[in-house]
């Protein structure tokens, strides 16, 4: 793989399993937390797991307007040094690289093929979270011992929020994974975009991209939380790269979907995954969130 350079060590890992239907199992797990890539670095380390399919269907909402008032539009020069912290699930971390372009990869350890010099990119995303759970397994909180004014905290989650039978533990109680998308999903998003704000950072919701029945359809499993993304991102000035739009219209437009696959994985016996992405997907769903930084008038974008 011709990737991103991830530094750091792994943190928890998500949940892995089969292919589930309607509702896909929480995705899995390989990404690790703490990934640092700097815009003129390579090589890669993670930690290994098994990637967990799924379906589902809905509706794309609209593009965010070119940017948020009062929300921080308008970012450092590029010769300013910035760090960009993610937040996210399993579709956004940091993989194990090698010589193969097939590698299970997220978008946010190719982020840096379109940032300028002096960024630094800090993929803290963890496979098998939720906007919750990687509140309560206190990763947000290392990021916000860390974060500094001037930066940026990029937050994608709603891939496995919508999972109805999911559980984890937390303090010895059964939390569910999912979060209603018009209540709870944007109680704790806020809490992403409140305490950037308190240290001085600038948010920026990016929504979560769809599963594969988004080929010739548009299906959108994950668009109830897409669009709980951009409500939000309007009511609070928050700036918003709507990844969820831009990737349901490109997959959209390719029919059939192509085989053997070369954007969602492929499984060891195959099978194509339904949640996660080898390298050509992950780097395209980068070039989509660069695309919707710049349309926000995030200026660290190429």
């Amino acid at each position: 793989m011709v990737g991103g350079a991830a530094g750091g060590s792994g943190g928890a890992s998500g949940l892995a399993g089969g292919m589930s239907s309607p509702m896909a199992a929480p995705e899995a797990g390989r990404g690790s937390p703490g990934g640092t890539t700097a815009a003129s670095s390579a090589g890669a380390s993670g930690i290994e797991g098994a990637a967990v399919g799924g379906s589902g269907a809905g509706s794309a909402g609209q593009l965010s307007p070119p940017s948020a008032a009062g929300a921080g539009a308008g970012a450092p020069a590029s010769a300013t040094p910035v760090t960009v912290y993610i937040a996210g699930d399993s579709t956004v971390s940091t993989y194990r690289d090698t010589a193969s372009p097939s590698d299970q990869a997220g978008w946010g350890q190719m982020l840096h093929e379109h940032v300028r010099d002096k960024v630094m990119i800090e993929n803290r995303a963890v496979g098998g979270r939720t906007a919750r759970r990687f509140i309560d397994d206190g990763t947000l909180d290392e990021i916000w011992e860390q974060i500094q004014a001037g930066d940026y905290l990029l937050v994608q989650f709603g891939t496995n929020d919508g999972n109805r039978s999911a559980t984890y533990t937390y303090q010895g109680q059964t939390i569910p994974y999912y979060l209603d998308p018009a209540t709870d999903f944007k109680t704790y998003l806020k809490m992403y975009s409140d305490g950037a704000r308190k240290h001085g950072a600038i948010p920026v919701f990016v929504t979560p991209p769809p599963r594969n029945s988004a080929y010739c359809t548009g299906g959108n499993g994950t668009g109830a939380h897409a669009q709980a993304m951009r409500e939000l991102a309007a009511s609070e000035q928050v700036l918003l790269s709507d990844l969820n739009e831009r990737s349901v219209s490109y997959l959209k437009a390719i029919c059939p979907a192509p085989s053997p696959p070369d954007f969602y994985l492929q499984k060891p016996d195959g099978s194509v995954d339904g949640t996660h992405f080898q390298e050509q997907g992950a780097r395209k769903l980068a070039e989509l969130v660069a695309d919707g930084l710049r349309e926000a008038g995030v200026s660290w974008v190429k």
